[in-house]
């Protein structure tokens, strides 16, 4: 029996009432009765008199309280010295991502590691590939998000697979309305950033016959949309990427190659406590959430076809295969996951 569950009998029996007890301890009445019994069951014996609403510690029950109080001190000082430990885990981290990353993913990560681990300093630095490469090199930072097109490193974890899209001016469209065609590329001048080892990027170029030296390259996220914004031209990015505004229209773009963004220890082979603790929780929060968007996406798609009939049709459409990789698609399929079965 739990902690919590002692706390609960020796909550009734000070306050002699399953509906005081239910409201300091926050439940309902039904639950407080429920664990009572459970732990009554568990001992053997009745622990209470009840008389209508009045609970009275039997005699075994008044020979157990005192040890149910010792119990339960013991256990708050527990819990206060794993806090204590906890809190007082310190030590910094550096880390090195993308503009995009460092907006759109990190926030919610860091914000539930410093939760946890309130007295860890993390230092972010954004920069592009070339960048990044040279704080790596030098040692200036113990971790990196980025791209696999260069890091291919032993110690890369993939987080996320992302298939490469087009940005394009508000008032442009694609000639089948839908996705990027190689002919569509060729409509305006390509937009890329400067100093990012982006090879997915150059064999869609070289797919559409478009020579690498008509391309413009532009230092920094926000003049690329500004040019975009401005009807000069398009940009070829990972779909981690979120258009800025609503001037700017995003396009799939067709036979397009996947790209595979991770994290990055910098020397695997001396990476410090700290690093490692924060390497894990990074990964763990990522995928946590990772899989729950996956099921909100899957819920939606279950909703949307469950007019459709039968299980075997739910099933081939929410898709049955299983994988170990986590970049790939849930560890197990949509199916499992929703329905049960």
């Amino acid at each position: 029996m739990s902690l919590y569950s002692w706390n609960v009998i020796a909550t009734v029996a000070e306050h002699h009432s399953i509906s005081q007890a239910a409201n300091i301890l926050n439940l309902t009445p039904s639950a407080v009765s429920h664990m009572v019994k459970k732990v009554e069951d568990g001992v053997g014996y009745a622990l209470f008199i009840r008389e209508r609403n009045h609970f009275e510690l039997t005699s075994s029950g008044k020979a157990l309280l005192p040890y149910i109080q010792n119990y339960l001190k013991s256990g708050n000082a527990l819990v206060e010295e794993a806090l204590r430990l906890k809190n007082s885990v310190t030590g910094s981290v550096h880390i090195a991502a993308y503009n995009n990353v460092i907006r759109d993913w990190l926030p919610s990560i860091l914000q539930q590691f410093h939760q946890k681990y309130p007295n860890i300093k993390v230092s972010i630095r954004q920069a592009n590939d070339m960048q990044i490469k040279h704080w790596m090199e030098s040692g200036e930072i113990d971790l990196a998000i980025v791209f696999n097109s260069y890091y291919n490193a032993a110690s890369f974890i993939p987080l996320h697979r992302t298939p490469m899209v087009c940005f394009t001016p508000k008032d442009y469209a694609p000639r089948n309305g839908v996705s990027m065609t190689s002919e569509d590329l060729r409509d305006m001048p390509i937009i890329l950033r400067t100093g990012n080892f982006d090879k997915e990027s150059d064999s869609i170029l070289s797919a559409a016959g478009i020579p690498f030296d008509s391309v413009f390259r532009i230092d920094n996220d926000e003049s690329c949309y500004e040019y975009i914004r401005q009807g000069f031209g398009f940009r070829i990015t990972a779909s981690i990427t979120y258009p800025p505004d609503s001037c700017i229209n995003v396009y799939p773009i067709e036979n397009a190659p996947i790209r595979t963004i991770g994290l990055v220890t910098v020397f695997p082979q001396y990476i410090s406590p700290t690093v490692n603790l924060f390497r894990k929780e990074v990964v763990t929060i990522f995928f946590r959430q990772q899989s729950h968007e996956y099921l909100k996406r899957t819920l939606k798609r279950i909703v949307k076809l469950s007019t459709a009939g039968n299980k075997s049709e739910l099933l081939q459409s929410l898709g049955g295969n299983r994988t170990s990789n986590p970049c790939e698609t849930h560890p197990y399929s949509a199916a499992d996951l929703i329905l049960g079965w």
